[in-house]
């Protein structure tokens, strides 16, 4: 089962979190080949429109940094979104949700 985590996002901001992928012992799982990292956020869990999340794997530390640069976030509307992020097989038989939550994003003020 998924762990829920909420974020906050600031509109035109750099935008990260990063989280450990455990095995059933607690240990750090190694990310170094075999499975892909996704992430997206949506205003509904039922919305078509979403938001891909760069999820870049840091081999066999288990950690995954999940990110958005500043350009990308500016263009995201304020209010709150639906996310999960997910490690997929390479062969696509075994997909797993690590972790899900909602992320709040607060409007950009000063524009530079």
């Amino acid at each position: 089962m998924a762990v829920s985590i909420n974020h906050d996002m600031d509109q035109g901001a750099n935008f990260s979190f990063s989280i450990l992928a455990k095995d059933t012992n607690g240990n750090p799982v190694d990310l170094s080949s075999g499975v892909t990292a996704y992430s997206q956020m949506r205003k509904h869990y039922s919305s078509a429109n979403y938001v891909t999340l760069n999820s870049s794997l840091t081999g066999g530390t288990g950690y995954i940094l999940v990110s958005l640069g500043s350009t990308a976030t500016a263009q995201i509307k304020a209010g709150t979104y639906f996310y999960d992020v997910e490690l997929m097989s390479n062969n696509g038989a075994t997909v797993q949700r690590l972790v899900q939550g909602m992320i709040t994003v607060y409007p950009e003020v000063t524009r530079i």
